[in-house]
């Protein structure tokens, strides 16, 4: 009874969500202001918080302000609808404080400037509105630009493309999916061939069950290679965050493939979801496949990784 009683826990518990869509991407300010922001990228960090990265005209140059938690608003306590998203840069001579509104055009913005300088120069409102845009900032210090690749700052595809989704999967019968202990380890078994071994992690093992079962897994995947292998239904990929377990929060237009220490990542803002090595096509190839199917999760079993498997935006 309290094996089943866990799993049920597991298959719905779960955690409340921002509708923060609206302003999840990468944004351009067509008309910047000297010392103004030229560009900003928003993107989720889990539950009701997003990460927000601005970058400012630092004549001649664009520089990188960092990436800071930004502080969501909803319509009223109840409401899930996010309408204002507020975000602070503060580099000691000068506090930014930067409210953003979406609007039919793009993002309204707001900075307010308060300079700690000693120059007597009054605080200051900066406004406009910010444009949709593929282009990406930096992401990390560590990024390493390849001769002719037509790439932003932290790897993004200018055009904002993906190469074409590669997938190869081996299909299970999983009617009889259980956890099992046997000789001391416990695992995932199905029509008598073990699907995930979870060692003495006798946990994991009812986690990775009550997955199989909630999510209807009946295939492990890989796209574009042998690498980073991840379980998904014949229907696609589930969209629910299941209880108990750990997911990465991402956003797919945002999500790109970066080249750091001669190994290829796909990262979302200061995410990283995949480290490919010096294996670019599959890379490519992975990114395509999160692109194609709007995933938003990389979630995760066990330790280390025991089970991988994604979940992907709710269908309208």
């Amino acid at each position: 009874m309290v094996r089943f009683a866990l799993l049920g826990l597991m298959l719905f518990a779960g955690t409340a969500y921002a509708e923060a869509t609206d302003f999840i991407g990468n944004w351009k300010n067509p008309d910047p202001k000297p010392g103004g922001i030229t560009r900003i990228a928003i993107s989720p960090n889990g539950g009701d918080r997003v990460d927000v990265r601005a970058y400012g005209d630092c004549h001649p140059n664009e520089c990188d302000w960092g990436l800071v938690q930004g502080d969501v608003y909803y319509t009223d306590p109840k409401s899930d609808h996010v309408t204002v998203i507020v975000a602070n840069f503060n580099f000691g001579f000068a506090h930014h404080q930067i409210t953003f509104r979406k609007s039919k055009n793009g993002i309204l913005f707001e900075k307010l400037t308060k300079l700690d300088d000693n120059s007597n120069r009054h605080a200051f409102v900066q406004s406009g509105i910010l444009k949709t845009t593929t282009w990406v900032g930096p992401i990390s210090q560590t990024w390493q630009s390849e001769p002719g690749l037509m790439t932003g700052w932290g790897g993004g595809a200018r055009s904002g493309a993906a190469a074409k989704p590669q997938e190869e999967c081996t299909v299970y019968d999983v009617h009889d999916v259980r956890a099992v202990k046997e000789r001391g380890s416990w695992a995932v078994k199905a029509a008598g061939k073990v699907l995930v071994a979870t060692g003495k992690d006798d946990k994991a093992a009812l986690l990775a069950e009550a997955a199989f079962r909630n999510y209807r897994f009946d295939r492990l995947c890989r796209s574009g290679g042998q690498w980073k292998p991840y379980w998904r239904s014949a229907k696609g990929f589930g969209t629910d965050r299941m209880g108990g377990v750990y997911c990465l929060s991402f956003h797919s237009t945002t999500a790109h493939v970066v080249r750091s220490q001669n190994s290829w990542n796909i990262v979302d803002g200061a995410t990283s979801l995949v480290e490919l090595g010096p294996f670019k096509p599959q890379a490519d190839a992975m990114l395509g496949m999160i692109r194609a199917n709007k995933l938003t999760g990389e979630c995760f079993i066990g330790s280390p990784d025991i089970m991988t498997f994604w979940i992907a935006e709710p269908t309208r």
